[in-house]
């Protein structure tokens, strides 16, 4: 027996092993590896939820009398919001969990807001005007 290439079988030429199938069970070109796989402009579950959830209805949930267009989105949390008001635990759960993820945004637990001031001021003025004039009763400064 020789041990020369020529003597080997075809499957043999090419390297076998890990991520190296034999040849004739390569993919060959041009063909696909996946014959029966998702065609081409199909949707995925994804695309699908996004469409349905922004689909427009006319509704009234304010109860108006003059229906709007409403995505389907914003009538499920105006649901949630009317379940959970009407004493529901499970919407009332979902709809604060939601609030907590999607509402105002919290800086730190330090409160914030506006300041609405009517007109403006110098420093001086602001003092005499708005600081108090009186020290609050029950906080009277005793010096023995």
């Amino acid at each position: 027996m020789s041990n020369s290439k020529a003597d080997k079988p075809e499957h043999a030429k090419g390297e076998v092993g890990y991520g190296k199938p034999p040849v004739e069970y390569r993919f060959q070109p041009g063909k696909s590896g996946n014959p029966g796989g998702r065609p081409k402009g199909a949707n995925g579950r994804r695309a699908t939820v996004k469409r349905v959830l922004m689909e427009k209805h006319r509704a009234d949930p304010a109860g108006t009398g003059k229906p709007k267009q409403y995505p389907a989105i914003e009538l499920v949390l105006i649901l949630l919001k009317q379940l959970a008001a009407s004493g529901d635990q499970r919407a009332f759960k979902a709809f604060t969990d939601l609030e907590k993820k999607f509402g105002p945004v919290d800086m730190d637990g330090k409160k914030v807001g506006y300041l609405v001031v009517p007109e403006e001021l110098a420093e001086e003025e602001w003092m005499a005007k708005y600081s108090p004039k009186e020290p609050p009763p029950g906080d009277i400064e005793t010096f023995d």
